[in-house]
Order: structure tokens, then sequence, then C-alpha cells
């Protein structure tokens, strides 16, 4: 399961980025900010995340980590199968 390790939405909006703002410029959609509030990692495209690290100058392994479920484990399992 992908988590994002920073709190994403704080470090949006210290770098200017609110709802308004993404709004006018239309950088990132107003409904993926209310998931990344939401720390919904589901609704995230990789265009979103590419747009994310340019604004926070950071890259993906600074903003996701991948911690393995239950779930996780189990499907790897059915692929050695």
């Amino acid at each position: 399961m992908l988590r994002y390790k920073i709190n994403v939405s704080d470090a949006l909006t210290r770098a200017g980025v609110n709802k308004y703002k993404a709004k006018k410029t239309k950088v990132i959609g107003q409904d993926t900010l209310t998931k990344i509030a939401e720390e919904n990692v589901t609704g995230i495209t990789l265009k979103t995340l590419n747009t994310i690290c340019a604004i926070l100058e950071l890259q993906p392994k600074d903003i996701l980590e991948y911690i393995e479920t239950p779930q996780d484990k189990e499907d790897r399992e059915k692929i050695k199968l």
C-alpha cells in the first residue's frame, strides 16, 4: 500500500498552491487537492505526482512510501504460483 510520507496538502499550501490558485491555474485539480488533503493516494495520477514533485522540488520517494499489507503479501504470493 502506498501512503504519503509527508503532509502533501500542507506542503503545497506552504508553496502557495491552495484550492483557489489550483482552480485559477489548473495546475492541480480541486478534486485531486481534496483527495490529497484526505491522504487518499489512490486518486493521484503520475502526471499529478510529477507536478507535485516539480512544485515541492522533491523526488517521488520523498513524497510516497510503500508499506506492505497482508493483502499485498497475499497478492505477491499468488504471482509466485
